[in-house]
């Protein structure tokens, strides 16, 4: 059904796509000069005193917890003896009240550098975790004392970081009232005895990334203090996993997708310490003095700097000194989507002029669709009437996503009732014993194609990076349906096609060291979160329903005698009869005359 001149033809904006990209490839926007040590003015030793001190007074600091609330009080009253601007602002999330603690110091411009570290802790003691950063914070406040600024420096002690980062995004939402915020640095984890992963988290919970200046300008803040660099940001086919399904846990995440200029910096890697790692004798001073120096370092070159470090663009990919911007890799996706959308619209066109049924099995299609929306509103109404937990407004640390006998349970009832669908809808178990319509049909291929041609179209104007991913299962599984292939070769480009999703779940799997299991209990979360939108949901349905009927065609072709033989309209297995000889879709018909 696939004309292979007009095919190949369609692949030319392609080319032109790929020169463009290549011509858009740019340097990336150079680091502010480095202030002066921070070792004279960050002290270690203070900072894990004051750490010993809130876990000893305030063990419990769980959110809402008494031991939170005065964990709060303390540092606003802290704030005060270091001569800071202090205010208290309250908010309500989920019935429960939020406070951050804002301590601001005046300089000689309005624009803002933001400090950001996370109150409420999500265990007991959470030594390293919670109590090493509100301590760094506190730490940061004594520098200040007395200190002339240029720009304004805010530190914020911010609750609700179990909660969805709830104070993060009320901080997104105040934060840039008196003046605008050049950037904002989180500390994360800073009393942690080891990493595992980078030290520098920006990615966030949408397409857009971190700035590329402010993240040059911490790795070398933290070279110089720690001896790392905070790691880099991945191979690019990580990156554009990464940016095809977007999940940024952390503040970053939060501050990044409401448009701030956002970093983390953590001592522990991208995730949370385990639990066997949040003691009080975790805590080793050396370390943890290091990377309060290198957080100090990055905040006093950042107030010194005459003005922000470039971001660069919004959303892009590096390529070892390079960087490709987002705008160009989506005029690339685009131009790749086309020849499958054109190849598709010419297999109808003849589909249609050899009297093949094409709109018929648009609901064949469909009802292997069905099934997965089904899945997901089970999804969604064991949330809402409380049997499975509701999560986080945020995405949550995996570390904490505990996969239980009550997650088990849910996942299997998800997995049971799109199983039921399946039987209503693609099996002949209860239609009375009427055969299966038969998929080896040119029309069943071709409304497939022209389903998963609108899939990937769709996905691009959401996320052109999830339209890059597709754009290898859309070309090989349109050829698995339209080409002329043997059954063989039917199925292994349809399991071809699944390289992307598999290279997406492992880089996921090595990021946030998860299970199958725990995976799957991870994207349950993100899903009824909310953190993955209704409509990438919905076409994340529609991917698994297309996948289904390239899979049934791929296999009935397989089951058939003389696989690639053509298919006629009248029956399964008979050869089609035309006597027309046709140079495209919009081509005349050529009698052919046997002389």
């Amino acid at each position: 059904m696939i004309e292979p001149r007009i095919y190949r033809a369609a692949f030319l904006p392609a080319l032109l796509g790929l020169v463009v990209a290549m011509f858009s490839l740019e340097s990336p926007p150079r680091a502010l000069p480095q202030a002066a040590p921070a070792d004279v003015l960050f002290e270690g030793s203070a900072a894990t005193n004051t750490v010993r001190s809130l876990v000893e007074r305030t063990p419990d600091r769980r959110h809402g917890s008494p031991g939170e609330a005065a964990v709060a009080d303390r540092v606003a009253e802290s704030f005060r003896r270091f001569g800071l601007e202090t205010s208290v602002d309250r908010s309500e999330d989920g019935g429960t009240q939020v406070r951050n603690v804002l301590g601001r110091r005046p300089g000689l411009s309005r624009r803002q550098v933001v400090v950001i570290a996370g109150r409420d802790a999500q265990t007991v003691p959470d030594a390293t975790s919670s109590a090493a950063d509100t301590a760094a914070l506190l730490e940061f406040g004594r520098v200040l004392e007395g200190r002339a600024t240029r720009k304004t420096i805010v530190l914020a002690s911010v609750g609700g970081a179990t909660r969805g980062d709830a104070g993060a995004r009320r901080l997104a939402e105040r934060i840039a009232g008196p003046g605008p915020v050049d950037a904002v640095i989180v500390l994360s984890n800073l009393g942690a005895p080891r990493s595992r992963g980078p030290l520098l988290v920006d990615w966030s919970n949408d397409a857009k990334r971190g700035s590329l200046g402010l993240r040059r300008t911490a790795a070398n803040a933290l070279r110089n203090e720690v001896g790392e660099d905070g790691g880099g940001p991945g191979s690019p086919p990580a990156q554009i996993a990464r940016l095809a399904f977007p999940v940024g846990d952390g503040a970053q995440g939060v501050l990044l997708e409401s448009g701030l200029d956002a970093i983390r910096v953590s001592a522990s890697g991208e995730l949370a310490p385990p639990d066997d790692q949040r003691a009080l004798d975790d805590v080793n001073v050396e370390r943890y003095e290091e990377f309060g120096r290198a957080a100090l370092r990055l905040l006093f070159t950042l107030d010194e700097g005459a003005r922000p470090p470039g971001h660069g663009p919004r959303s892009y990919v590096t390529l070892v000194e390079r960087v490709a911007p987002g705008w160009a890799l989506s005029l690339l996706a685009l131009t790749l989507i086309l020849p499958a959308l054109v190849a598709s619209i010419d297999a109808l066109a003849r589909a249609r002029r050899r009297g093949e049924a094409v709109l018929p099995w648009l609901p064949w299609v469909a009802a292997g669709i069905v099934p997965f929306v089904a899945g997901l509103a089970m999804a969604e109404f064991l949330v809402l009437v409380g049997l499975a937990d509701d999560a986080p407004a945020t995405p949550p640390d995996p570390g904490v996503a505990e996969v239980d006998g009550s997650a088990i349970g849910v996942l299997a009832g998800v997995v049971l009732t799109i199983g039921l669908a399946w039987i209503l809808t693609r099996t002949s178990l209860l239609r009375g014993g009427r055969p299966l319509p038969d998929s080896t049909s040119p029309g069943a291929g071709v409304a497939t194609a022209l389903v998963l041609c609108g899939l990937t179209l769709a996905a691009w104007a959401i996320n052109p990076f999830t339209a890059l991913a597709l754009v290898l299962p859309l070309h090989l599984w349109m050829l698995a349906t339209l080409s002329g292939a043997r059954g063989r070769t039917r199925i292994w480009l349809t399991l071809a096609g699944l390289l992307p999703a598999a290279a997406i779940v492992a880089t996921y799997a090595q990021h946030m060291r998860m299970g199958p299991l725990e995976g799957a209990w991870y994207l349950f979360l993100l899903v009824t979160g909310h953190h993955v939108g209704l409509a990438s949901a919905l076409l994340g349905c529609v991917a698994l329903g297309v996948l289904a009927s390239v899979a049934a065609i791929a296999v009935a072709h397989a089951r058939r005698r003389g696989p690639g033989a053509p298919h006629a309209p009248g029956g399964r297995g008979r050869p089609a009869v035309d006597r027309r000889s046709v140079s495209g879709p919009m081509g005349p018909p050529l009698e052919r005359v046997r002389r």
